[in-house]
């Protein structure tokens, strides 16, 4: 279940009629002059993502924003790249980050119980046993209300600081589209907009006094378009038990819960638990069961049982948020205990 799961309330294309109390349609209505252009970036809905996410099946919606360091030569950046495909259900969240030495590059691709996590350049295969779509802009708008301080994609940009600008606006009939250029010797902006009635689709503006810079695009429609791929390393999950166990009189117990808010439910037979014993130096299987098999007690070579129990809180079959896992052997000496993920083929935990 993906129940995350990144106020700002999203905000961009609205579309803008061609009347108003004041303006005459003609055969062109749908080209705009700078008062109208003004009229627009005034509205509440210039720029409102939540409502663009309701209206579209396809949506795509990407920031840049460039920064300088105060007192620094140093520039930075921080990229957005958010995407959905509501009517096959599959989402994209993709965030890239460089700033004073920090790099961090990260996407996420979910389509159904499948998931696609790429690090830097490298993409790596999850799944999920049971899979629940969520618009992705409707997710991070959760999320950032949750967390308000929080680093989320900056679609709350508010287009009315342009109003007032002297709009200089070029228009092409075949596409309408229109780019709208101004200057007010502070801030250079440009706008995008399509469509009949217009609407805004692009924007990037620069500070002329410290270089920084934002750039927001939208796309929706067949022009948005977003890959799964099954042929990459899987990786395995990431449920695994503490490092430090109990120590129960003759009992060596390791326990471990999963967290509430865990959204990568496994099918127990993708789960196997060892018991973990040292041999020669190194930890070796002495015992494995297969999770679909708790609650199971296993016996190894040397007389020493091993025991495991799970607790299915929810009873749905799936090792998910709130079951626990309790292993217990009364064997001695260096031992440990290990999850084998048999679909990712390596031991849980050790993702990246």
């Amino acid at each position: 279940m993906r129940a995350l799961l990144l106020v700002v309330i999203f905000t961009i294309p609205a579309f803008v009629g061609c009347l108003s109390e004041n303006v005459e349609c003609s055969e062109n209505c749908w080209k705009l002059d700078s008062n109208r252009l003004n009229e627009i970036l005034l509205s509440p809905d210039a720029l409102n993502v939540l409502s663009l996410a309701a209206e579209y099946e396809n949506l795509s919606v990407t920031t840049t924003t460039q920064v300088s360091a105060q007192g620094d030569s140093q520039q930075g950046s921080i990229h957005w790249d958010v995407s959905k495909q509501a009517g096959t259900e599959v989402s994209s969240i993709g965030m890239s980050i460089s700033i004073q030495g920090t790099q961090l590059d990260t996407e996420e691709v979910v389509s159904g119980n499948l998931t696609n996590i790429r690090v830097g350049s490298a993409w790596f295969q999850g799944r999920d046993a049971r899979p629940e779509y969520v618009d992705p802009f409707v997710l991070l708008a959760l999320q950032a209300s949750a967390d308000p301080g929080g680093n989320y994609p900056p679609f709350g940009f508010d287009p009315s600081i342009f109003s007032g600008f002297d709009w200089t606006i070029t228009a092409d009939e075949l596409s309408t589209q229109q780019i709208a250029t101004a200057d007010d010797g502070t801030i250079s902006a440009i706008l995008e907009l399509v469509g009949d009635p217009p609407m805004l689709v692009g924007i990037q503006m620069f500070n002329l006094g410290d270089g920084s810079s934002f750039r927001l695009d939208v796309e929706t429609g067949d022009d948005v378009s977003i890959n799964i791929r099954n042929d990459i390393p899987r990786i395995p999950s990431s449920i695994t038990f503490p490092s430090n166990p109990y120590n129960l009189d003759d009992t060596t117990e390791w326990t471990m819960t999963i967290p509430v808010g865990f959204i990568m439910e496994v099918r127990p037979t993708e789960l196997s638990v060892h018991g973990l014993k040292e041999e020669e130096g190194t930890l070796t299987t002495v015992v494995a069961i297969p999770l679909s098999d708790a609650p199971s007690n296993v016996t190894d070579d040397l007389g020493e049982w091993w025991d495991l129990d799970w607790y299915d809180s929810d009873a749905d079959g799936l090792l998910s948020s709130g079951d626990r896992l309790t292993f217990r052997t009364n064997s001695e000496g260096t031992i440990g205990a290990g999850i084998w993920d048999l679909w990712a083929d390596a031991w849980t935990g050790t993702v990246f």
